[in-house]
């Protein structure tokens, strides 16, 4: 069992760091009660809660409401994540940044493993507009928005009870519980979303940045979006989108409070339409990808 504990071994650090990374505490269940246990993004670290319950005690590194592409986390931040058993890495670049200075204190999970991965789509990341892969873009293309996918979240509850259970064995048959529970919402979502968004399939919906390309793919929708690569939207690039929008009927352009809405709303009024927020990064993962599906079929309704 890992404790951080006696400072002075520990010469390759200078004293201040070290504090200000470990401050030198007990991170076992044992010392405060609870499993320590951190998380890079709200979605992840709302799965963590709900599976971990009263047991485990959860650090987030984004705050809700903050956009991954330009933040780093206060050195209070890193110093309670270096205190925690485990790492919920969910793979976006500023997590890169944040676990390195934690060595092997942290035992880091990649809670992704086994997701089914896709590509931007073509509608929201051509090569007609360059990528910037220090926002949301990987070295191979790939979409890092696995959370908004519901079988994607089935498997990263998984992934998390595994490593609680692991971590804190006495409370494995807990952990097990709270993962049906979970599963059991994963599904009631899934079928709201099939049922619910069925007579749409093959429509588009229109956001500002593209995060939903999972949950368009889960429901058999396309989302076009309004900036691609990181970066707002050329004029050339803002009229076509303006030209498809009017062809499509569409009455709102949903975007996320991460990012500034100017070109969004600038769109919605020249289609006569309006802006609404969907936020890809909200803690409850599940009920949001539920508002998601209410939302998206709203807009479809009227689209009629």
């Amino acid at each position: 069992m890992f404790k951080l504990r006696h400072c002075q071994f520990l010469p390759i650090l200078p004293a201040a760091l070290f504090l200000v990374l470990t401050g030198c505490s007990d991170s076992t269940p044992e010392a405060s009660g609870k499993l320590r246990v951190a998380a890079g993004i709200p979605p992840v670290a709302g799965l963590v809660a709900a599976i971990g319950g009263d047991s485990v005690e959860v650090t987030t590194l984004l705050p809700e409401g903050r956009s991954p592409h330009d933040y780093s986390p206060v050195p209070g931040t890193i110093r309670a994540a270096a205190l925690s058993k485990i790492y919920f890495d969910s793979g976006l670049p500023f997590e890169a940044k944040a676990v390195k200075p934690l060595g092997s204190t942290v035992r880091i999970i990649d809670v992704t493993a086994g997701v089914h991965r896709i590509p931007f789509s073509a509608d929201s990341c051509s090569e007609a507009e360059p990528h910037d892969h220090d926002h949301d873009h990987d070295h191979t293309g790939m979409d890092p928005h696995v959370w908004l996918s519901l079988p994607n979240l089935a498997v990263m509850a998984r992934n998390i009870a595994a490593a609680l259970s692991e971590a804190d064995p006495g409370h494995a048959a807990a952990y097990r519980e709270r993962l049906d529970a979970v599963e059991a919402d994963i599904a009631a979502a899934a079928k709201h979303a099939a049922d619910t968004l069925m007579a749409y399939r093959g429509r588009s919906f229109y956001v500002y940045h593209p995060a939903f390309g999972y949950y368009a793919d889960m429901t058999g929708l396309r989302q076009i979006a309004v900036e691609l690569g990181g970066r707002e939207p050329q004029p050339a690039r803002l009229a076509d989108v303006i030209r498809r929008a009017r062809k499509d009927k569409v009455r709102v352009i949903f975007v996320q409070k991460q990012f500034n809405p100017a070109s969004a709303t600038a769109l919605s009024k020249a289609i006569g339409g309006r802006v609404e927020e969907l936020d890809p990064l909200a803690g409850d993962a599940v009920a949001n990808i539920e508002k998601i599906t209410t939302a998206l079929a709203a807009e479809f309704a009227g689209q009629q």
